[in-house]
């Protein structure tokens, strides 16, 4: 009895351990993401330009 319980404690410990492994996001996730929020941006600088004709200011100090 105590075997059966010694092997469904390390088979659920290391499913814990896999599930808990997968929640990052790996590499090219990460890249996509950053990629498309990059692109998100400059397509609203652009839009922004094409409507005034002048970049947006982010900071005016001189």
């Amino acid at each position: 009895m105590l075997r059966v319980m010694r092997r469904a404690f390390f088979v659920l410990a290391g499913a814990a351990a896999l599930s808990a492994c997968h929640k990052e996001p790996s590499f090219e996730e990460r890249y996509d993401a950053a990629s498309e929020k990059i692109e998100q941006r400059a397509k609203a600088i652009d839009a922004q330009i094409s409507g005034t004709g002048t970049p947006p200011a982010e900071n005016a100090s001189p």
